[in-house]
């Protein structure tokens, strides 16, 4: 007896040892169809991870779960759902973090008409405590517009969409941009529309912010679904559409928009449904940023893709690796699920590696959601049934381990450039020391922070053109903003 439990315990050791992920994450109170894992974010401190079908206050109305690590491993510290919840109101679909602030999506809240739709801000109101802090529904809500159904939030700006809106016609869509004022309150800024509105486009159904620039699919444009995709950016004080991404060589039903993806150089827009590999094996359309717009660049397909994969369900970008979810994947079982590695090298996306999760079993849909946040990269696999039958997981990998590579986390960001009240610095410096002073030298502010990333007002500045002084033990960069 003693030797058999010996036996079985060289096994488990040897099975923990053998594992590609450095933890998996499971709810406190797992619940059966809670699809915990469908969407993940994280920031410096924290992984924020949504179960949209969980009891938070009713059936199914959402809850969003808080990690935070302590000694290496991820622990659960809070569990937060409205608390004017309602059954299959969905709080949780969809989220975006940027540094304190997080908003997530409730797609089929009913304050405005039956599936009018929501979405909430939450931020971080000390070290450990996040609070839902503002609910927003714009007054021109309707009936089953499902304002929230995609979310994203980067420095000042929120946007939520709209993705049935009826403003151009039946499902045409819109999206809402808030802006954070410097009393902390996110007020509406603007709704935009595609330049070529239509009847069941659906714009919105796919939304990312990135500093200045915002990417917002409208996969069911055109008769035949081909699809497209619209990139705004800020200028002069107003989000102004600056390019309509629509490749050659789509095809029917395709798709393309169902997924974007943005950062300063290069703009990602997924196509599921593409068939090049074998029925809605699914493709990702690369864009490059070049002095005369955004142009096509590349198609990427996975180099093992097959009928029915759906690559491209979700992107995650950083300066020069991407990844890619085909949650429908079916090499540890079918839709199991796995996720591809592709590196930039010389202007190009190459592909790298392909992982799937060590312990996948049919149906987990692994890589339906990805996060990266330095070397933490977050995988959710809302379909896996550990915990019970679709309760949900999401699994932590080391970046570096997983790619024997040295990561790339990129440079210093000072924005906007030009500034009317708030200013976004983002660093790979965890102690530094901030000078703002104008020509003649003379300093405005002097900040320390701890942060990778803050954000402050500078509303009090007189306008002007001012330089950013950035130190810290090692390092020193200087940045220019004008201020307005």
């Amino acid at each position: 007896m003693i030797f058999r439990v010996l036996v079985i315990l060289i096994l488990f050791v040897n099975a923990l040892k053998s594992q590609n992920f450095s933890q998996k994450i499971f709810p406190g109170d797992p619940k059966q169809g809670a699809y915990f894992g469908r969407f993940v974010a994280q920031n410096d401190d924290y992984m924020v991870i949504s179960a949209y079908k969980d009891f938070g206050k009713a059936s199914s109305s959402g809850s969003l779960y808080f990690f935070q690590n302590k000694n290496g491993q991820y622990t659960q510290t809070q569990k937060i759902f409205p608390e004017d919840g309602t059954v299959e109101q969905f709080f949780g679909y969809s989220i975006g973090i940027n540094n304190d602030w997080i908003i997530t999506g409730a797609h089929h809240d009913s304050s405005k008409g039956a599936s009018s739709g929501a979405a909430y801000i939450l931020k971080n109101v000390n070290t450990n405590e996040w609070r839902i802090s503002q609910k927003l529904v714009p007054d021109d809500l309707s009936e089953a517009d499902e304002f929230g159904k995609k979310v994203d939030l980067y420095g000042q700006f929120a946007v939520s969409s709209s993705y049935l809106d009826d403003d151009f016609g039946i499902n045409s869509g819109s999206v809402y941009i808030f802006k954070l004022d410097s009393s902390g309150y996110w007020h509406k800024f603007s709704k935009i529309y595609a330049s070529t509105p239509a009847k069941y486009s659906q714009f919105g159904l796919s939304v990312d912010l990135f500093k200045d620039k915002l990417i917002a699919g409208a996969p069911f444009e055109g008769d035949k679904e081909f699809g497209s995709a619209y990139i705004f950016e800020f200028i002069n004080n107003k989000w102004i559409e600056t390019a309509k991404l629509m490749p050659e060589g789509l095809n029917e039903f395709d798709q393309f928009g169902i997924t974007v993806k943005i950062n300063e150089d290069f703009a990602f827009v997924s196509s599921i449904k593409d068939d090049d590999l074998g029925e809605n094996s699914g493709a990702v359309y690369v864009f490059k940023k070049r002095q005369t717009g955004w142009k096509y660049s590349q198609k990427l397909k996975a180099p093992d893709g097959a009928k029915g994969d759906g690559f491209g369900i979700d992107i995650e970008l950083s300066d020069s690796i991407a990844i890619i979810g085909s949650y429908f994947d079916d090499d540890k079982g079918q839709n199991s699920g796995s996720i591809y590695f592709f590196q930039l090298k010389n202007n190009k996306w190459s592909f790298q590696k392909k992982i799937t999760a060590d312990d996948g079993e049919e149906s987990d849909a692994f890589g339906s959601s990805i996060s990266l946040k330095g070397d933490n990269l977050l995988v959710g696999a809302y379909s896996d049934s550990d915990e019970g039958f679709l309760a949900g997981s999401a699994y932590v990998f080391s970046l570096k381990k997983t790619l024997n590579t040295k990561i790339i986390t990129g440079r210093t960001r000072v924005f906007p450039s030009i500034v009317y009240n708030l200013l976004t610095i983002e660093s790979n410096y965890s102690k530094y020391q901030i000078k703002i002073y104008d020509i003649k030298g003379r300093i405005y502010k002097n900040i320390f922070s701890n942060k990778n990333n803050i954000i402050f007002s500078v509303e009090e500045l007189p306008k002007g053109l001012y330089f950013i002084s950035l130190e810290s033990k090692k390092h020193h960069e200087t940045f220019k903003i004008v201020k307005f």
